[in-house]
């Protein structure tokens, strides 16, 4: 190969890894609103988890009602559900996706999950998987649903 061709395959090669790295950055971007809202909540701070949702995302859990329109009605009634059954100390381990597709508008990502918290004081530990849907807002990237399923 000559000088003129090992420059061109470098410069090549410098641009499929330049893009490689900013597809990598917009899909941490893209996917940062369901780490903001485990983080949030692992952390108690349910304020900053809100933050991560569009006004109006759906939400589809396995306690009742099932189906909520908003974050904060969601948050209202898992917090009533915990008391209730005396669930204590949340915590939210999100793995890497399994299944994501992302464009420039909106991201879907299927995540297992472990879920730990007591009930009643006895440790317990729950697998199973969020299903995420986000789209790119004025306000950045959001969670506009996802749906919870216990494996």
């Amino acid at each position: 190969m000559t000088r003129t061709g090992l420059a061109i395959a470098a410069v090549g090669l410098a641009l499929a890894l330049s893009s490689a790295a900013r597809a990598q950055d917009g899909e941490a971007v893209a996917l940062a609103p369901m780490h903001q809202f485990a983080d949030a909540m692992n952390a108690g701070d349910i304020k900053k988890a809100s933050e991560a949702y569009t006004p109006t995302a759906t939400i589809i859990d396995e306690f009742g009602p099932h189906h909520w329109t908003t974050f904060f009605d969601w948050a209202r009634d898992a917090d009533s559900f915990f008391k209730a059954g005396g669930v204590t100390g949340l915590k939210i381990a999100l793995a890497a996706p399994t299944n994501k597709e992302i464009d420039a508008s909106y991201a879907y990502a299927v995540v297992p999950t472990t879920l730990s918290y007591a009930v009643k004081g006895k440790p317990t530990e729950e697998k199973g998987l969020f299903t995420f849907s986000m789209a790119k807002t004025a306000d950045g990237w959001r969670i506009t649903g996802w749906a919870w399923s216990t494996l």
